[in-house]
């Protein structure tokens, strides 16, 4: 049986003629493994003094870098290994079916909505090196780093189907928290382009502000755009708030699928308290038909 909630998103974005752009948050993923931040089982809310590393720590201090790097290595395999689930599934047919010609944008940097959105915070498939630009594939880097750490790399290999082992949690950057022992001799590689350089995952740190060309596309989808929908995401970071607050201001209907509160809810028309995995497959199905060529 269809839900009331499927209903009335399907008939916002009925609504909007296509003329829709699609903000979405941490909480899409959850459902293909990945935590969120602030949900109702995010990572703050199952470690109240998490505190994300900044990155002015992360270029200043070796052990920084090394604590980052040894969680990402348990990690990483985590993300590697996650599929798109069913609201990923459904934003990418509503997107293919001419629905959301404004365009889709992520905070996620999981790689999970594939090239049809607009990564805010960056990938985390590709490590750049902030002195020459230099980048390498993710994939490509944890070898290097298994290959430096081959102690290390046993601790990975046994982790195959969940990371347990001295781990507490995998976050949605693709990091994990260790245990007071992980190695303090872990290594890294320095850039094999311009020989010295630091790479660091191309996501945008805390405490990092995005690039001017991702920030200005993000303003321009936004402003073609009559109708915005919100997925997944309490909107806690400026730079998805702001977007919110652009669309309203310009006069935009705001839809928001998400679970929890959420910053910005004054803003919103719409809000639908539950599962996107429940309710835009649903969506998808009463659109069935009704392309928006």
């Amino acid at each position: 049986m269809t839900s009331l909630s499927a209903q009335r998103i399907a008939d916002f974005i009925k609504s909007s003629g296509g003329s829709l752009a699609v903000l979405t948050g941490a909480g899409i993923s959850t459902g293909s493994g990945i935590p969120d931040y602030r949900g109702p089982n995010g990572v703050y809310a199952s470690n109240r003094d998490y505190k994300p590393i900044q990155y002015q720590q992360f270029v200043a201090d070796h052990a920084f870098r090394q604590r980052y790097w040894a969680r990402s290595a348990l990690g990483w395999p985590q993300v590697q290994r996650a599929k798109p689930n069913d609201t990923h599934h459904a934003l990418t047919q509503l997107y293919d079916r001419g629905w959301v010609r404004a365009g889709m944008i992520t905070q996620n940097v999981d790689g999970l909505l594939g090239r049809n959105a607009l990564e805010l915070h960056g990938t985390l498939y590709k490590v750049e090196c902030i002195s020459c630009h230099h980048s390498v594939d993710r994939s490509k880097f944890q070898d290097s780093l298994l290959t430096l750490n081959p102690t290390f790399k046993s601790r990975v290999d046994s982790n195959t189907n969940k990371i347990t082992i001295g781990v507490r949690e995998t976050r949605p950057d693709g990091d994990a928290e260790l245990d007071s022992l992980y190695p303090k001799d872990f290594r890294y590689p320095d850039c094999e382009s311009c020989g010295d350089g630091m790479y660091k995952p191309n996501v945008v740190f805390f405490g990092e502000n995005m690039t001017a060309a991702v920030r200005d596309k993000s303003y321009e989808i936004i402003d073609k755009a009559t109708h915005l929908l919100v997925v997944g995401t309490s909107l806690q970071v400026y730079s998805s708030f702001r977007l919110l607050k652009r669309a309203k201001d310009k006069g935009d209907k705001v839809a928001v699928l998400n679970l929890g509160a959420f910053r910005g809810s004054e803003f919103a028309d719409l809000i639908v308290d539950e599962s996107s995995d429940a309710v835009l497959p649903q969506v998808v199905d009463l659109l069935d038909g009704e392309e928006n060529k």
